[in-house]
């Protein structure tokens, strides 16, 4: 899966678990800023719905966030979804 692809994967799952919780975008932000991210309000949000691609560290950085504000949801991070590229440490 490449990097693109990942980045929808975990746009459309944060998207999914807010949803099903009624949480929005800002207060996925609070979280994450208080997490120490450093995207913005408006990226995140432009991230969310496919307009803008964000690095592995800031969409992990979100999944974080979004797993803490809505329990029984597991958004996946970069390295869950791309195992080939992070492969075991022997």
């Amino acid at each position: 899966m490449d990097d693109r692809t990942v980045a929808r994967t975990q746009a459309r799952m944060i998207r999914t678990a807010l949803t099903s919780t009624g949480l929005g975008a800002r207060d996925l932000w609070l979280r994450y800023v208080h997490l120490g991210g450093e995207v913005g309000e408006l990226e995140l949000d432009a991230f969310l719905h496919h307009a803008l691609y964000l690095p592995p560290r800031h969409r992990d950085g979100l999944a974080r966030a979004a797993n803490q504000l809505v329990p029984g949801h597991r958004v996946p991070c970069s390295r869950d979804l791309r195992p080939e590229e992070y492969p075991p440490e022997v």
